[in-house]
């Protein structure tokens, strides 16, 4: 576990104590406490977000690109948020569309997105509940060839941050037929 994970457990664990502040008088009426938000929570929030945004961004390009049939090379907006392995299989698969000359109709839906796996420095965990069951795939002719199978996944995903910028790196996928009881469920 690294130092940064370790104190964001003891500020995480020192943030969620439900004990009250001792008090020399008491107060018939209630205090409103706000629990603030120390520097490195903040910090944490923050990647998170960006990480999460990074993943949509993504997300957005890909259905741009297996509407438009494709591609055999990463778009710039593609370079922006994703790397490594992520990349290279999300590359392939749009690949594969263009070569058989499909294009697609719908986008898939993100149903939900939490995170996951601690939080270090330039890198977060996410897990993500994707329902692309709208999603369907035309030939050239404009035949239907949608697969007939369930494509509702649940992702874990690492996210890194590269010169600056949050990208997807990896992705370990699970095919689902519900998201009832994930953790990315709304």
């Amino acid at each position: 576990m690294s130092v940064g994970a370790v104190v964001a457990s003891c500020a995480l664990a020192a943030a969620c104590t439900s004990e009250p502040a001792s008090t020399s008088t008491r107060s018939l009426t209630p205090a409103a406490t706000t629990p603030t938000e120390s520097q490195i929570e903040r910090q944490m929030r923050l990647d998170y977000e960006a990480a999460e945004a990074a993943y949509r961004a993504n997300r957005a390009e890909q259905a741009r690109l297996y509407q438009a049939g494709g591609t055999t090379k990463a778009t710039s907006a593609m370079r922006a948020t994703a790397t490594g392995s992520y990349l290279r299989i999300t590359l392939e698969a749009l690949r594969r569309i263009k070569e058989a000359g499909w294009h697609a109709t719908g986008t898939t839906e993100v149903v939900g997105v939490v995170a996951n796996d601690g939080w270090k420095e330039n890198e977060v965990g996410l897990t993500s509940c994707e329902d692309s069951s709208v999603v369907r795939f035309f030939d050239r002719s404009g035949n239907e060839v949608t697969p007939s199978t369930n494509r509702r996944y649940v992702q874990a995903l690492k996210v890194v941050k590269r010169s600056g910028r949050w990208k997807v790196s990896e992705a370990l996928t699970a095919k689902v037929t519900s998201f009832e009881g994930q953790p990315c469920q709304v």
